[in-house]
């Protein structure tokens, strides 16, 4: 707050409550004007106003009516009550720094309700009770008043920090007349003060919970109640109800989930049984598809799993195939958490074992309670980076973000001699740059000259200016296109990167040029780079979370502060430090901070990582940042996950996009923002992506993402058939008019000419069955803005000058784009930039 006074319409935006509750207090003399314009009659009230009123309604919220409220501020000595006020001074006076806060939490709190948060209520669960069932807040007001909205954040803050509570409304006292402040300071998790008399009956630390929404509580219960039955399960007398806040802070019954937990006593199953001895092999459902695992039996114990198959994306995976086979080895059990960063080949190795297990002669119940209260387990690293967790550890070089840029910084500063730390805070490595669409664009590769396809670095240029609207930075990008073909032959030559015999052509290109790397994704990549990096002697460290620069003399940065298990360490860099964490787009907060009409409503395609970790630690040493607000969609994702669809590569191909009356709405190779907003403006902000044999024959997307295809199945955001009009129909298109639409543009494809619409490339006719229909909508993909640096890759302040010993490549980097970054190029600037980054921070 920097003003003085404020009028009621300011008092109303910071407090929340509307004009007319406000002339209401006026009126009732409980809000004082410290100021009335004797010209106009408007009324100024101070901070200290606004003070008192949030103490008012947070004493209205704990059962004091406003006559209570009113008696308690005009009996109070000004002495006595100033000196209450004077305690809260620099709260008020640093309330910015708070609300900013606020926000960083508000995603971490989101999340952790995001993962629980149920749409029905016929989903039970068994989980780990939290320690603590309530919070006491310090006791630092007055003592008949509640604690300030201040201490409240405190409180959602530390429910978030331990990841094991749930924020409950607050307890409202039947009779709060002659209350201590101990009792009113309570912020209770339960609804009922009873319940807590029962807390010291819980002997098992688990209960059986479920969830419902406002109005079905009696479905909830009886389902509860029967689940319990059915499997025979012995619990304590007592209920618990806790409210969780669906949305931050809101205020509305609505938005409030509300779960029910019941304490165990004891889980009885049947006698327990004796497994036969042998091998015995069970399938379980990962990310890709189906997993394979084979275990043996001997004397009732696991002695042995092997992995038969699956089609999990390697690299992300790896750490789940490494440690959950080891760990339910271990436990003889398959109550073992999830790794981090890829539970989804967790729960599908876990559940291949369980069902071996059952063909073993294990209990069915038993092994389904134990999936059930595996899932509220908390999650694990890889295993794979496991060393004595020390204080301090020196290097010549630290680099965060373990994706393409930081792994190309690190094999070129290894290469030179340096001894070098790469942090990753994921359990695996890669990031974004691993479930990219594989494409990396270079004028002159070895495909384009087979195909005999013209390119040059001055085309080159000339279509990224003319992407970015010609915001970007000149000096980055004459770096950028002139490093493009060298940095090629670098992937191919030394690190041995192989690419296949094919292109795709990115929207906003004038000829086909990005390479495509051998294998799925950019796997092919990763691993070659990851390979490299080890052979040179990089120090790869996983679940390693970066917190903070460290400076010398407030300037010179040598050093990342970091948590290893919730311990700090501080990693020093004799040469510095270089930030590749990436962009913000997973950052809800920082995303609508620069550009508001991307909140909470758009997905992300990224994964869950990237959320601009390197921004805020450079904010904090006065970095300059630039084009912040040019925020990228991604045109082709799942409308409901925002997953990159890898199948939607076939608009690059030939497919064609309709909207639900099954027109063509844009040109299918523009620039992905300006496709990004055509799909928006049709019905229902989506788009639906078409095309037939001919097409899919190309590059086959469909046959090349089998596990992709499942998941659009699944959720009917495909159509797969003969015929067009039964795919159209499928889809709820208009059959008669997509025909049409597909006739006119056969025909454009006979005359090799658009006339609707001038589509780039080669058309393809889209004729011949198999037909295929997409359903699509944009998400959040790529944010161009970030730190400002200079052509060394030194990252600048707000003056200008160069922050000493701070280096930045990737994604967190600004200015080279301008204002939309063209597909296939953000794979040439990470390992353009991250190359010349390790080069350049060891001049």
């Amino acid at each position: 707050m920097k003003k003085e006074l404020y009028l009621i319409g300011e008092i109303s935006k910071i407090t929340g409550l509307s004009n007319k509750t406000l002339r209401y207090y006026d009126e009732n003399s409980i809000l004082k004007p410290d100021y009335v314009d004797p010209n106009n009659g408007y009324r100024y009230y101070s901070e200290y106003q606004i003070l008192k009123l949030q103490n008012i309604i947070t004493l209205k919220d704990n059962g004091f009516s406003l006559e209570e409220i009113k008696k308690r501020f005009d009996d109070a000595e000004s002495r006595d009550m100033n000196g209450f006020f004077d305690i809260y001074k620099k709260k008020i006076e640093d309330i910015d720094i708070e609300i900013e806060n606020l926000k960083n939490s508000k995603k971490r709190l989101q999340n952790l309700l995001d993962e629980f948060s149920y749409l029905e209520v016929d989903k039970i669960i068994l989980k780990c009770l939290p320690e603590k069932f309530l919070y006491n807040l310090d006791i630092i007001t007055n003592k008949d008043l509640n604690n300030s909205i201040f201490d409240i954040y405190k409180i959602i803050e530390a429910s978030v920090e331990c990841g094991s509570a749930h924020l409950g409304k607050q307890f409202k006292l039947l009779n709060s007349k002659g209350c201590s402040s101990e009792k009113i300071s309570e912020f209770l998790l339960f609804k009922n003060e009873n319940y807590l008399k029962n807390i010291e009956k819980i002997k098992k630390n688990e209960y059986i919970t479920i969830r419902y929404r406002y109005g079905n509580r009696e479905e909830a219960l009886k389902k509860i109640l029967d689940y319990i039955s059915l499997n025979k399960i012995n619990v304590e007398p007592v209920i618990y109800e806790i409210d969780i806040i669906n949305s931050f802070l809101s205020r509305n019954k609505n938005e409030y989930i509300t779960e029910i937990q019941i304490p165990i006593k004891t889980v009885i199953f049947d006698e327990e049984r004796k497994m036969k001895n042998g091998k015995f092999i069970g399938i379980g459902k990962g990310y890709g598809g189906d997993i394979s695992v084979e275990i043996e039996i001997v004397e009732n114990t696991i002695k042995n799993i092997e992995i038969l198959s699956h089609n999990e994306t390697k690299i992300i995976s790896d750490p789940a195939f490494v440690q959950i086979p080891k760990s339910i080895l271990e436990a003889n059990s398959i109550l073992i958490p999830n790794v981090s960063g890829c539970s989804m080949s967790s729960r599908g190795i876990r559940e291949a074992v369980k069902n071996a297990l059952i063909e073993a002669g294990e209990n069915f119940d038993k092994l389904e309670i134990q999936m059930l209260e595996a899932e509220n387990l908390v999650k694990i690293g890889d295993g794979a980076s496991k060393k004595i967790i020390k204080p301090i550890e020196n290097f010549d070089v630290v680099i965060v973000g373990a994706g393409g840029a930081g792994l190309s910084a690190a094999i070129s500063a290894a290469s030179k001699g340096a001894k070098v730390v790469l942090l990753e805070k994921m359990s695996s490595i890669g990031g974004n740059t691993l479930i990219s669409m594989g494409g990396i664009n270079i004028p002159g590769n070895d495909a384009q000259i087979e195909k005999d396809i013209k390119d040059s670095v001055e085309l080159y240029k000339k279509d990224i200016l003319l992407g970015g609207d010609n915001k970007n930075s000149h000096e980055l990008l004459d770096i950028f296109v002139n490093e493009a073909l060298p940095i090629y032959r670098w992937l191919k030559d030394e690190i041995k990167v192989s690419f296949k015999n094919e292109l795709i052509h990115f929207g906003g290109h004038t000829v086909p040029r990005a390479a495509v790397f051998s294998g799925k994704y950019a796997v092919e990549l990763i691993a070659k780079l990851r390979a490299k990096a080890v052979s040179l002697g990089v120090d790869i460290r996983t679940g390693v979370r970066s917190k903070e620069l460290i400076t010398e003399n407030d300037s010179k940065v040598v050093g990342i502060l970091a948590t290893i298990e919730e311990k700090d360490v501080k990693f020093m860099a004799k040469k510095g430090v270089i930030l590749a964490t990436g962009g913000f787009s997973g950052n809800i907060e920082l995303r609508k901070k620069y550009n508001p009409s991307l909140d909470e409503r758009y997905k992300t395609t990224n994964i869950s990582g990237i959320t601009g970790d390197g921004h805020l630690m450079c904010e904090k040493v006065g970095a300059d940042f630039i084009q912040m607000e040019y925020i990228q969609t991604f045109p082709i994702s799942n409308p409901e996950t925002g997953e990159l669809s890898h199948v939607g590569g076939s608009r690059f191909d030939g497919a064609i996009l309709v909207n639900k009356s099954g027109d063509r709405f844009v040109e299918e190779l523009e620039r992905r923002d300006t496709v990004s907003e055509a799909i928006l403006e049709q019905e229902n902000g989506v788009g639906y992506l078409v095309w037939s044999k001919e097409v899919e024959a190309i590059t086959s997307y469909v046959s090349k993402n089998k596990e992709e295809v499942e998941r659009l199945k699944n959720s009917n955001l495909i159509a797969i058939s003969d015929s067009l009009e039964e795919a159209a129909n499928f889809m709820n298109i208009d059959e008669e008019n997509l025909l049409k639409t597909i006739e006119r543009y056969n025909s454009f494809v006979r005359n090799k000419k658009d006339l609707d619409f001038n589509r780039r490339g080669t058309l393809v006719s889209i004729e011949k069955g198999p037909f295929y229909i997409q359903k699509v909508a944009p998400a959040v993909h790529h944010t161009m803005g970030g730190v400002r640096i200079n052509n060394q890759n030194q990252v600048l302040d707000k003056k200008g000058s160069i922050i000493e010993g701070l280096f930045a490549a990737g994604e967190i980097v600004g200015g080279l784009h301008g204002t939309n970054r063209l597909g296939g190029n953000a794979i040439t600037e990470i390992i353009v930039f991250g190359k010349r980054a390790g080069e350049n921070i060891l001049k």
